[in-house]
């Protein structure tokens, strides 16, 4: 693995050991089986990772389960922060990976308020990751400011005879036709967690 500083023989186990775990079972090992197959404490296995993470060969976060092999030539992983606004008012930082949002754009998080785009595969509570953008294409979903009545809303922009139509795509499909918006963002992922 030239480019990369030489690992000792029980890091070249561990990470052995590492790459036939993943590859059997699909996932990472966790400590304790890292632990357990050394028949060595937590704390030691958590030194050896982090050598092997400060030597790149591999990468991990704060969760369980979460060594990510590296090729040499691989990009690493970095955290992205963002605004994720809620429907109660509140506004927390939300960190995604470089994996999940395009590198060279503003992004911004909100809690789907409603079921006004159930249709569409958005639910209630869902976390939809906006692009900022001041344009849309046709057939986008978009955040915006409605002008005249200042509603903000998440609906599919669609323009017609030279007038702005937005859907909320609902089985009860609410059209609204526009003569001005302000857009504040294009949704690029839509994630759900669940509890």
């Amino acid at each position: 693995m030239e480019g990369r500083r030489k690992l000792t023989k029980r890091q070249e186990e561990l990470l052995s050991y590492i790459k036939a775990y993943k590859s059997e079972y699909s996932r990472s090992p966790s400590l304790e089986e890292i632990g357990d197959n050394f028949s060595i404490a937590a704390s030691s296995v958590h030194d050896h990772l982090k050598a092997l993470e400060k030597k790149g060969y591999i990468q991990r976060d704060n969760t369980a389960r979460s060594i990510l092999l590296l090729e040499e030539d691989e990009p690493k992983l970095r955290c992205i922060n963002i605004n994720y606004y809620k429907k109660d008012g509140s506004c927390t930082k939300l960190t995604l990976s470089n994996l999940i949002l395009d590198e060279g754009y503003e992004y911004f998080a909100i809690q789907a308020p409603n079921e006004s785009m159930i249709n569409a595969g958005i639910l209630p509570d869902d976390t939809l990751i906006f692009r900022k953008e001041k344009k849309a294409k046709e057939n986008d979903i978009i955040l915006c400011k409605v002008e005249s009545t200042d509603e903000v809303l998440i609906r599919r922009y669609q323009i017609q005879a030279g007038r702005i139509l937005l859907t909320n795509i609902n089985i009860d499909s609410n059209l609204k036709v526009c003569m001005d918006i302000e857009i504040y963002g294009i949704l690029t992922r839509v994630i759900r967690f669940y509890e």
